[in-house]
């Protein structure tokens, strides 16, 4: 299956990319896409996220989520964008 990601803000700075199209398993999960995206993106992704450094808020078609679980479909987008604090 196809899932396009789309990094926006300073999360496309941490990427180094804006859109990455990922080729994944039927049944791949969130947690399954943020360890390829740390392969072929930027290890950064996934060593934050999986050290519990989360650096981006996360949606799916849309809907916030922060369950590594989730599972995802064929055609599905997700969307990494960082918090960003003002003062």
């Amino acid at each position: 299956m196809k899932v396009t990601v789309v990094f926006l803000g300073r999360a496309s700075e941490i990427a180094g990319v804006n859109i990455v199209d990922v080729e994944l398993v039927d049944g791949a999960k969130l947690k399954d896409l943020i360890e390829v995206l740390g392969e072929r993106v930027s290890r950064v992704i996934s060593d934050r996220y999986f050290k519990g450094h989360y650096i981006f808020v996360l949606y799916v078609n849309g809907v916030p989520t922060d369950d590594p679980n989730r599972e995802l479909k064929n055609g599905d987008r997700v969307v990494f964008i960082t918090p960003e604090m003002g003062g």
